[in-house]
């Protein structure tokens, strides 16, 4: 728990102020874009999204997985690993740029798009060497380097804003952030884990590449959410996708705080459960599930009440059409935030039934989408993506549940659910308060109201202490013994 703790500790610390100055600044871009043209950026943002999907198959967790059960052949996965993202970054930069040259794309998005694809090479070095990290369940480094992305981010969509500079501008950010992580990753990897040697063990891909099979499959999947930013702008229009791309920053910026916990759980689980620690892996699975509820249920709750003013607040009255969308993309990021412990289980354990799920909500999603898309737009894009997100949750926990560990589920519902009806009565009786108001006493008015129905236990503020801590030393890794 205090490794677990430590290390979401410190993503968090990292992250929640570069969120929030660089989603202020994104804001600001978006108005300063409109929607047209907007929707054109969103377009390259949707490219470089859904390609990182596929850019390394998901091997990336299966390194992961593999150094977290043994950590002494880090370097020999680490040196193989890397040469095969090589080709495979080679790879699929080729195929993105062969689907921007057949898209008859107006010539400003081609080219900015096929500058982007330059980022997707750079980024997809970075994913071994973040393996690596991520095993050996030290994320403060990544935490580090994540601000210090984040603020290069900003401070390129800030020189965008000032000297009016186009998207040409804006698809370079990608490529520079990638080529500062894999210089800086690289060291300290080389540095504080294990020494770098480029290797090329034909035998050994091959069975990485064997072993990968069932990752892979789900990373392609997974793309299910993403599948209508990308066909969107296709069947409706890049004034449209200009609204979709400002509400689904609503999803990106609040989806880090799951990624942070899966990087924290996943080789958590992996480790534990290969020594054959069900109990503790039930109890932690157990914790941060009702942590995720207790912050998913009144994130959309109060979404759905303020979509209009959030939308006006930080995108102004041209984008008031995407408030229909705002509330459901944040109720999916929601049912996202309540599975990503039994995500972060399923992957690690039960790999080939995670890929089924999700190629069932796959198939859901983009059948759904070129159905109702044409028809009712970005807000059935959304309602989609909520659907999906709840097959997802739904799927996952009953697998976790009956073929993995046991665990308390849907009675630590109970307790958010009332405190956020409590703060929505407030925030709909004081609804014509200003917004920061609302948002602030909405907040407060939920917390004392969990603390009055003593949601929290005496171990919760025992794990956050000891979290915080970080003076305290952590025990040493110990050898598995076993090999899941």
């Amino acid at each position: 728990m205090l490794q677990i703790g430590r290390n979401i500790i410190s993503l968090l610390i990292s992250r929640v102020l570069a969120a929030a100055i660089l989603f202020l600044i994104y804001t600001r871009l978006i108005q300063y874009l409109g929607p047209n043209v907007a929707g054109q950026y969103g377009l390259i943002g949707a490219y470089i999204t859904v390609f990182s999907f596929f850019v390394d198959l998901g091997m990336q967790q299966l390194i992961i997985k593999k150094v977290s059960e043994d950590k002494t052949l880090a370097s020999k996965y680490l040196g193989n690993y890397f040469g095969i993202q090589f080709f495979l970054g080679l790879i699929f930069m080729g195929i993105m740029d062969a689907l921007v040259l057949l898209g008859h794309y107006p010539v400003l998005v081609r080219n900015s798009l096929l500058i982007a694809s330059v980022g997707l090479l750079l980024s997809s070095l970075t994913m071994p060497l973040m393996a690596i990290i991520n095993a050996f369940q030290r994320l403060g480094l990544i935490a580090r380097v994540n601000f210090i992305n984040s603020m290069i981010n900003a401070g390129m969509m800030a020189v965008a804003i000032i000297f009016r500079k186009n998207i040409l501008f804006l698809s370079c950010i990608t490529g520079i952030v990638a080529a500062f992580d894999v210089l800086i990753y690289g060291y300290w990897v080389n540095k504080k884990f294990t020494p770098f040697r480029l290797k090329f063990d034909w035998g050994f891909w091959k069975q990485l590449l064997i072993w990968n099979t069932p990752f892979m499959l789900l990373t392609i999947f997974s793309i299910y959410n993403r599948i209508d930013t990308l066909i969107l702008p296709h069947l409706r229009s890049f004034t449209e996708n200009g609204y979709y791309t400002a509400v689904y920053k609503f999803w990106d910026t609040l989806a880090f705080l799951p990624a942070v916990f899966a990087a924290a759980l996943y080789p958590y689980f992996s480790e534990s459960l290969a020594r054959g620690e069900k109990k503790q892996a039930s109890e932690v699975l157990e914790t941060y599930t009702r942590y995720m509820i207790a912050l998913g249920v009144p994130l959309t709750l109060g979404a759905y009440l303020l979509a209009p003013k959030l939308i006006v607040a930080f995108y102004g009255s041209a984008f008031l059409p995407a408030a229909s969308a705002l509330w459901l993309l944040v109720g999916a990021v929601s049912v996202l935030f309540i599975y990503i412990p039994v995500n972060s289980m399923i992957i690690s354990q039960k790999t080939k039934t995670a890929t089924i799920i999700t190629g069932c909500t796959l198939v859901f999603n983009l059948v759904t989408n070129l159905i109702f898309i044409p028809k009712y737009g970005f807000v059935a894009a959304a309602v989609i993506t909520l659907l999906s997100e709840l097959i997802q949750l739904t799927g996952y926990t009953i697998v976790v549940k009956y073929k993995i560990v046991q665990f308390n589920y849907l009675s630590n519902f109970l307790k958010p659910v009332i405190a956020a009806v409590i703060m929505g009565l407030a925030l709909v009786y004081f609804k014509q308060h200003n917004l920061w108001i609302l948002i602030l006493g909405g907040g407060i008015i939920y917390s004392i109201s969990l603390l009055a129905l003593r949601f929290f236990t005496r171990h919760d503020f025992e794990i956050l202490k000891a979290a915080v801590n970080f003076r305290k030393k952590l025990a040493p890794d110990l050898p598995p013994t076993t090999n899941l």
